[in-house]
């Protein structure tokens, strides 16, 4: 099954961004995600996450792609990533934790009783959307809550003016390399994996999900957009064709010197990538043909 969309990558930032800003999808999503029972949602866009009291730099900030927060004071960070990232999941903790600590601190500022700053204080939740496998197996849609480990329990917390207690932390991953058709999962979730996998539906899309794709229709986007894509699009392609240009200048010397020279290049290349957390260590070092120990020498 070929691509619903030939010229346009649904998981790039500002695609996601795009479509996340349509509060209707944005509702759809983190209810088929998550299950949570919202009517509706406010989007509050990335770089506006971690401002109360922050402390971390600037490049941390805006890895977060955007913030839902719904009628029922549950909020939901949306991050999504291209290339498999060193520590990815230690970072999603800590975006997770921080705006818990921020969410905290601006309910000092506002209410007087201390017990009243805990009963409106509302969950964090995390989907992410991942171009690379984190875990084994073949599941493509992962969830992680707190349990109790012998009785598996769920730890819950209440949230004012809810019926129900609701999960204190879910973490949602959509490996979306994993996607195959018949995955054994509801298909209000498997047809996200499709939509920003970029595959063909295998069933007919409901009215949400056919906004959701006319919003990756570049006939409608304005020449700004088009414009911010384009340099997306060339900064991302930018990383890759470093690495080929690296290899094919090694090739070109032809004697001994240049190959190393040209190995040298592609190794300094990819030690950068690493650094700036595009990839990981297992990726270089499969690309260079050498093991993890011998790459640690370089890094």
């Amino acid at each position: 099954m070929g691509e619903r969309h030939k010229n346009i990558k649904p998981i790039y930032d500002l695609v996601v961004k795009k479509v996340f800003r349509n509060e209707t999808v944005a509702l759809q999503f983190v209810k088929d995600i998550f299950e949570l029972p919202a009517k509706s949602a406010k989007l509050i866009e990335g770089n506006q996450i971690f401002t109360a009291n922050s402390n971390v730099d600037t490049d941390f900030n805006i890895a977060v792609d955007i913030l839902v927060e719904l009628d029922n004071h549950a909020q939901v960070i949306i991050e999504v990533q291209l290339a498999k990232q060193v520590f990815f999941i230690n970072r999603i903790w800590a975006y997770l934790c921080k705006q818990v600590n921020d969410n905290l601190e601006r309910l000092k500022q506002k209410e007087e009783e201390k017990l009243a700053i805990y009963k409106k204080l509302p969950p964090v939740y995390v989907a992410a959307i991942v171009d690379q496998n984190y875990f084994d197996g073949d599941e493509a849609i992962s969830t992680f809550l707190i349990k109790e480990e012998t009785r598996n329990t769920e730890l819950k917390m209440y949230v004012e003016n809810n019926t129900k207690d609701i999960p204190l932390l879910k973490i949602v991953f959509l490996e979306l390399k994993k996607y195959k058709e018949n995955l054994n999962n509801d298909y209000k979730k498997i047809r996200w994996l499709e939509f920003f996998g970029n595959k063909q539906y295998t069933s007919k899309p409901d009215d949400v999900l056919i906004q959701a794709d006319n919003l990756l229709n570049l006939r409608n986007w304005s020449k700004e957009e088009k414009r911010m894509y384009d340099e997306v699009t060339r900064q991302q392609d930018h990383y890759w064709a470093s690495l080929a240009y690296a290899q094919e200048e090694g090739m070109r010397l032809g004697i001994e010197q240049g190959i190393e020279r040209g190995k040298e290049q592609e190794r300094n290349t990819l030690i950068s990538l690493i650094k700036d957390g595009y990839i990981s260590a297992e990726v270089a070092a499969e690309k260079l043909n050498i093991s993890i120990e011998e790459l640690d020498e370089y890094l």
